[in-house]
């Protein structure tokens, strides 16, 4: 009877232009503000009728209208229909009728009629359609259905019913039923059972479970946990792919992923459009992750198969990647030449040098290296090889010379030789530093000299003279000025002998050397002093002592080398200075010299001694001293009687 109704007033609607049917029906006038959304000619969420009967629906709208239909409903076939027409007094209005026989179990769910260009727009209404033979609405076969328990996202159990009062169960295998509690586990006829928060419990076989006139029914879900977590993906060649030619390729993309997990791995290469590759694929387990393997093959290379080639690889949502790039050559091939020329400079005392020229080569050829015409390997333990280049540590002035790489590639008969030439740079050193005394000179007053500075370093330093006069008074902070004249410079081997030549020295002072090259420099100063005292100190007594005569003891000393000078007297009670006084004295002081006079006047017996003339050196603070014996002589008519 109800189905009766309805088809007549789904005729009714047809004939009497779709504004008379309840609250579906609406003044043609009053358009206005209406249809924003398609209204169906139903008012209730839902209906029931039995299989093979007739389901229509009606549809208005203000633009034009579309249906979607269940799953398990076709739009194209032959028990479907649906009529477009426009409606209203003024044809304003789009209507749309939806007719459905005859009626399956599997046409149940919802029927939504929306607008064609705003699908938010909508009305629907949910259908089921009773069959005491299908009490669910898709009827398996012996295999299970896969359902996917995802994390943080519910688990469903979508065995939905063609009667709303079905009373189904859900049970785990083999005999674990599962009642609903409406907070966690809940059961709805339209979606099957929802599991709001999974846990590993539900990871298995599971059923939903009704009974039908005695006849039992049932859906079979298998859970999954699907595992999208991509490790690792990895060629076993990460770098350049150098080949020949006619060779073989083979590239093994290896992907790790983790238990459980499905991945799918893809090539792109330069030859894929020709199918030029065979692929093949495998899996293996450990005990703690999966391993995919996906091994690309190409048997005879050509030119065209050069490029790049990617390994895509994916697993659900997650998606990796790597690549390579294969180099194709015609033939073997050695080039090697000079990176910066056929010299090279390293610097003594550098931590690592290498000597590196330029070589390509396919396939990698042989190397060693020579110095001077030895394998440098055997000749010295700092030296090792490096791939190509040859590593030198703590560089020394030794390590200059000539060295030659040898390459070869045996099995194609190639081979080649290039020689570098290794000039290693050394800081100029002095050579008289290490024996000259660090006591200042002196030179005689009018002589010739020749002052030499022999100076060893690569490249050979260049010599200059520096010359600064003593001051008058005291050593102080010396200026050193420029010495152009007297110089000749002399080139022995890897020594750069400098002579300074001073035609008569008059003037005293410091002359200093200076030996640089690009390396650096070093310095040394010679202390040049000229004194009219022999040695710069001496003690003398200008006449012999005679008893009642005066006698003038001397002490003459260098002015720039010596100062403070005294005169004591030893005595058996005194034997050094220390103990003694000091007598005094006149100072003078000259050019080159000071000169402390001490008399003697009357001299007698008690005079007799050990005079002794003390000095300080202005360099090293020292005292120097010069001791003078004084015996006076008793002269007689006949005699001359010294006194003791």
């Amino acid at each position: 009877m109800w189905l009766i109704s309805l088809f007549k007033a789904s005729q009714l609607l047809i004939q009497q232009p779709l504004t008379c049917l309840s609250a579906f029906c609406l003044k043609d006038t009053d358009t206005k503000g209406r249809f924003s959304s398609p209204v169906l000619d139903v008012t209730e969420k839902q209906l029931i009728i039995e299989r093979n009967q007739t389901l229509q629906l009606n549809c208005r709208g203000r633009w034009e209208l579309q249906w979607v239909l269940p799953s398990g409903t076709p739009k194209v076939h032959h028990g479907t229909q649906i009529e477009e027409t426009r409606c209203g007094k003024k044809n304003n209005q789009y209507c749309s009728r939806l007719m459905l026989s005859p009626a399956l179990a599997q046409h149940t769910g919802s029927y939504r009629c929306r607008y064609r260009q705003k699908h938010r727009k909508q009305a629907s209404v949910y259908v089921y359609i009773t069959d005491s033979q299908r009490p669910f609405v898709k009827v398996q076969s012996e295999i299970p259905d896969v359902v996917y328990m995802k994390e943080g996202e519910p688990l469903v159990f979508p065995c939905r019913v063609t009667n709303p009062d079905a009373k189904v169960s859900l049970v785990k295998f083999p005999f674990h039923p599962i009642a609903p509690d409406y907070r966690n586990i809940i059961w709805n006829s339209r979606q099957g059972f929802t599991i709001r928060s999974p846990t590993f419990f539900y990871i298995g076989l599971f059923s939903c479970e009704t009974i039908v006139n005695g006849v039992k029914y049932s859906n079979k879900f298998l859970t999954h946990r699907p595992v999208n977590k991509i490790l690792d993906v990895y060629l076993n060649s990460t770098g350049l792919v150098h080949t020949l030619q006619g060779q073989m390729l083979a590239l093994n993309c290896t992907v790790t992923a983790e238990w459980n997990a499905r991945v799918s791995i893809s090539w792109t290469y330069p030859q894929k459009a020709n199918g030029s590759a065979t692929i093949i694929r495998r899996i293996s387990r450990s005990r703690t992750n999966m391993l995919f393997y996906s091994v690309l093959t190409i048997p005879r290379l050509s030119k065209a198969d050069r490029g790049l080639y990617k390994c895509h690889v994916t697993s659900g949502p997650s998606k990796r990647e790597t690549n390579t790039t294969v180099i194709v050559y015609d033939q073997p091939f050695i080039r090697l030449k000079h990176r910066d020329g056929p010299v090279v400079h390293a610097s003594a005392g550098q931590k690592s040098f290498r000597l590196t020229p330029k070589l390509k080569a396919f396939p990698e050829p042989e190397v060693i290296w020579l110095k001077d015409g030895m394998v440098a390997a055997e000749q010295c333990s700092r030296y090792h090889v490096d791939r190509f280049s040859l590593v030198i540590r703590d560089v020394a002035e030794e390590d200059a010379g000539i060295y030659t790489i040898h390459t070869g590639i045996q099995q194609y008969g190639l081979f080649q030789n290039l020689t570098l030439t290794l000039v290693v740079n050394v800081k100029p050193q002095i050579g008289e530093k290490a024996v000259s005394s660090q006591q200042p000179g002196t030179v005689q007053r009018g002589s010739r000299q020749a002052l030499h500075c022999t100076s060893h370093g690569v490249p050979p330093p260049q010599i200059q003279w520096l010359w600064h006069p003593c001051p008058p008074k005291a050593m102080i902070v010396f200026i050193f000025a420029c010495m152009q004249e007297f110089i000749f410079i002399f080139l022995f081997f890897s020594q750069t002998v400098g002579v300074l030549t001073v035609g008569e020295a008059l003037i005293s002072g410091i002359y200093r050397c200076v030996a640089s090259n690009l390396m650096g420099r070093d310095e040394l100063d010679i202390h040049f002093y000229v004194t009219d005292v022999k040695g710069g100190l001496i003690a003398s007594l200008e006449e012999e002592p005679r008893e009642g005569g005066e006698l003038h003891l001397v002490c003459i000393a260098n002015r720039h080398v010596y100062s403070d000078l005294s005169w004591y007297r030893l005595t058996n009670q005194s034997p050094t200075s220390e103990g003694a006084s000091v007598l005094g004295g006149e100072l003078t002081e000259g050019q080159f010299s000071h000169t402390l006079y001490l008399l003697l006047k009357n001299v007698t017996a008690q005079d007799s001694g050990t005079y002794r003339c003390s000095a300080t050196h202005l360099l090293t603070g020292e005292h120097t001293h010069l001791d003078t014996a004084v015996h006076p002589i008793v002269v007689t008519d006949k005699f001359i009687f010294p006194i003791r």
